[in-house]
């Protein structure tokens, strides 16, 4: 029980954390948070080496004493907050069944702990509390309640959830289960969120784990130390760009186009932060045996994907030539999450910008309660409306057509990346000050550009820009 070791040094005073802390310039519950990260890498080796080998049927419990070791060494004895829902749920689902009145309940009970959480928690900082882990637990629990109830509406035939045939949940999970499934120790942090009907996959050995032992040691690896670059690379890069300079009079003597490269230089580095703990994460999913997803074709006959646990595409991310590459690659899970049973469950409204506007107030109201938050959503919202009428508009025209066949290309990508790069650090400004106190000097020292940009285009630029787009091409 490395957690609990730890966390007894930590309370007769003999951690050496707050030292390494100190050296490497971060935070000790920052700290503490990539220890229990980390740890799920030898643990997935423990598992497969020697809990499945020798004591399978343990393993649910392995992964709930393993997953309360890490939420001990992290937060004490506000663990019990993460064990409340799990048993509140299972109670719930025993009571009223795997019905759409459990499913309502989950999601009303599940949200308001996790608000009542923020309300006792939440402070003007990045805070490494409790509601950490049960913003994922949160998610993971509606979910489950929302696949209960699909499963007992939907024929029983296979169903692609996440990348790979699953069969449609048809009994509801033992005690002992569902607690494996939240307390699993490589997602319980800081996720990615995964299905029940994986995880039940997962411990019935319906992946070929066995058989692909060894290339998953090699895909697990390569994760690790990519999540291990990224981390260097936050470290380093949130040195360079500082949020505490931006929010200087410093910063003010700067010009106007000095501040927007700044600004979102910052957010990219800043984003390095998830990015590299969801890869970490995702090494220790491979580890373990998680993270299968299906088999794809190639040249050489079928190979295996463990990719099914990825929060990230990497490449998308880092190519981003507009925002909705950004929500493609960027904390994927959650993303899937949103679509399938938020967004796709509002298609009652019958108007799909207000089932976007209604996912992301949800997504804004659990990440927390601070304006910070909603801005940085709203944000989403104008932009990626913008982006799509802009798309849709000059999609029609020939020149568009003709730029993109010609070598004026990489000029136009250099102008979109350069796009994306500030206005993402326009958009994360607030999610990362959180207060109005604080994220309003800063849009004032940018001249609120992205307002005056984004917000009026459906009511001024539009009209504007169709109509000159009509008479260029008339005048072809």
């Amino acid at each position: 029980m490395v957690g609990v070791f730890l966390a007894l040094l930590g309370w007769i005073e003999l951690s050496p954390a707050p030292y390494f802390a100190y050296l490497i310039g971060t935070t000790e519950p920052a700290l503490r948070l990539l220890i229990s990260i980390l740890l799920g890498y030898p643990l997935g080796f423990v598992y497969n080496n020697y809990i499945k080998k020798e004591y399978l049927q343990y393993q649910n419990l392995f992964f709930i004493a393993t997953g309360l070791d890490i939420a001990i060494y992290n937060f004490g004895w506000s663990l019990y907050h993460n064990f409340i829902p799990g048993i509140v749920i299972y109670l719930s689902t025993k009571l009223l069944g795997p019905t759409k009145y459990n499913v309502i309940f989950t999601f009303v009970f599940n949200m308001t702990y996790l608000l009542a959480g923020y309300v006792m928690t939440e402070s003007e900082e990045y805070d490494i509390t409790w509601t950490m882990p049960q913003c994922v637990l949160t998610l993971k629990l509606i979910a489950l309640a929302f696949d209960l109830w699909d499963g007992q509406t939907v024929e029983e035939e296979p169903l692609k959830f996440d990348g790979y045939q699953q069969m449609p949940l048809k009994s509801s999970p033992t005690f002992e289960q569902l607690m494996g499934f939240i307390y699993f120790p490589a997602c319980f942090l800081v996720g990615p969120i995964f299905s029940y009907r994986r995880y039940l996959d997962f411990v019935e050995d319906k992946f070929p784990v066995a058989r692909e032992h060894e290339f998953i040691k090699t895909e697990a690896l390569k994760r690790l130390v990519l999540g291990l670059g990224y981390l260097c690379a936050f470290q380093v890069g949130t040195y360079v760009f500082s949020m505490k300079y931006m929010l200087s009079d410093a910063f003010w003597d700067t010009s106007i186009i000095y501040r927007h490269v700044y600004c979102g230089l910052w957010a990219h580095f800043a984003l390095y932060k998830y990015i590299s703990c969801w890869l970490l994460t995702e090494a220790s999913c491979i580890r373990f045996g998680l993270s299968y997803n299906g088999v794809m074709m190639t040249v050489s006959g079928a190979v295996s994907k463990w990719d099914g646990c990825s929060n990230i595409k990497l490449m998308r991310f880092e190519c981003a030539t507009k925002f909705q590459h950004y929500i493609d690659s960027f904390n994927c899970n959650t993303n899937n999450f949103a679509a399938k049973y938020v967004y796709k469950r509002l298609k009652f409204l019958g108007n799909r910008n207000l089932s976007q506007v209604f996912t992301l107030l949800f997504l804004a109201l659990w990440h927390g309660t601070r304006s910070g938050y909603y801005v940085t959503f709203l944000n989403e919202f104008l932009i990626i409306y913008m982006e799509k009428d802009v798309e849709a508009i000059l999609s029609k025209t020939e020149i568009y057509h003709t730029i993109w066949k010609s070598k004026a290309k990489y000029l136009l990508y250099v102008l979109l990346k350069a796009y994306t790069i500030v206005f993402m650090g326009w958009s994360l400004a607030p999610f990362d000050l959180k207060v109005y106190t604080k994220w309003i000097p800063l849009y004032s020292s940018l001249y609120y550009s992205g307002f005056l940009i984004f917000l009026p285009w459906g009511f001024a630029y539009k009209p504007l820009v169709v109509k000159l787009i009509k008479k260029y091409t008339q005048s072809q």
